[in-house]
């Protein structure tokens, strides 16, 4: 008998939004990853299709090809029966690790005793405008979340259909007081930064 794939966390992002979203191609779940999951979980085109790869040999999800005119053929995926009980018996299953950080800016930071003042300076307020962007995509994202799926998950024929995913707006909000928190963070070791520019000025004139 042939040994299964090994599953990741990423599989189980790929199973889940197909669950949201129906038909869909490596595209569209690209789209959906930066939309919807990226301020917690990011992924490539090519992780996505090895996921799908994976998934199409657990019998996780079925293919099908789309001709297009003057294009390739589109392939479009969707989850199966065995790929919704796959997602539940994923939510009871003990997560491997909790939130891992893996952040230039804070390992930068951390060794600046051995940084120009006004090098790390830079990062900061190069890490200021990026946060502040991601902030604002965050909020633009929260006033398009999906509904929930008729007749799937916990809150199955709870939703019209017409009004986000409360899970959804849960992360959303999450999201949201995250960059608040970095944001709020990077502002004071940029004061912190800018008072050490100011010293050493001080002593060298």
């Amino acid at each position: 008998m042939a040994e299964q794939p090994e599953t990741y966390p990423i599989t189980y992002g790929v199973l889940g939004l197909l669950a949201f979203g129906g038909s869909m191609s490596g595209y569209d779940l690209k789209q959906a990853f930066d939309c919807s999951l990226a301020p917690l979980w990011n992924a490539t085109h090519s992780q996505i299709y090895n996921e799908l790869r994976r998934m199409l040999v657990l019998g996780w999800v079925e293919m099908e090809r789309h001709e297009q005119e003057s294009r390739p053929d589109k392939k479009v995926y969707q989850i199966t029966q065995a790929g919704r009980a796959a997602l539940g018996a994923w939510q009871t299953q003990q997560p491997v690790r909790g939130l891992q950080m893996r952040d230039e800016v804070l390992l930068r930071f951390i060794f600046g005793s051995f940084a120009e003042p006004q090098a790390l300076a830079i990062t900061l307020r190069a890490a200021i405008k990026d946060h502040e962007q991601r902030m604002e995509l965050y909020r633009l994202t929260a006033q398009r979340l999906p509904p929930t799926p008729p007749g799937n998950g916990a809150l199955a024929g709870q939703n019209t259909g017409s009004e986000p995913d409360p899970f959804f707006v849960e992360l959303a909000r999450f999201a949201i007081m995250f960059e608040e928190t970095y944001l709020h963070w990077l502002q004071q070791a940029m004061a912190f930064v800018e008072a050490r520019i100011a010293s050493e000025s001080h002593r060298t004139t």
